[in-house]
């Protein structure tokens, strides 16, 4: 019974797992790596292509997997929910980029349009940012509470 109970707390620590793995690498290393070399576009394309299909597999996983315990299903779907918040945040900061290029746009001059690109881009990092660091601190939690066997 003992063995059983630790691999449920097991199973139910992997989605909070792979979440702060897909916060950490995609999110906060790889973009570190892209501002300090001369390849951004490619290595944030990599982070967004890698963080996509690790928020992919974590509602795959919510979602449609079958699980032996009510423990561990609920621990992926409360890891799919976060997911969730951060795809929201990716939301919210293309809207900026949006609201940025139609304003550039009709920028007469080519400079200050591009001066407006790059501080709307900046302010567009902030939402994305910062439900990241909210995530870490939910995502410790969850994995604290899987890790006690706790739902």
């Amino acid at each position: 019974m003992d063995d059983m109970m630790n691999n449920d707390i097991k199973q139910a620590s992997l989605p909070h797992e792979r979440m702060m793995i897909n916060l950490a690498l995609f999110h906060l290393l790889l973009p570190v790596a892209a501002f300090s070399s001369g390849h951004i576009a490619w290595i944030l394309s990599v982070a967004l292509i890698g963080a996509l299909v690790s928020i992919g597999w974590i509602a795959w996983k919510a979602k449609f997997a079958q699980y032996d315990t009510v423990l561990i299903q609920q621990h992926w779907q409360l890891a799919w929910r976060h997911a969730q918040w951060l795809l929201i945040s990716y939301g919210v900061s293309a809207l900026i980029m949006l609201v940025a290029w139609l304003l550039s746009s009709v920028q007469p001059d080519h400079n200050m349009a591009t001066i407006m690109l790059v501080v709307f881009s900046r302010i567009a990092a902030v939402p994305i940012l910062l439900m990241v660091l909210v995530l870490f601190m939910l995502e410790m939690t969850a994995l604290s509470d899987a890790r006690k066997g706790a739902e």
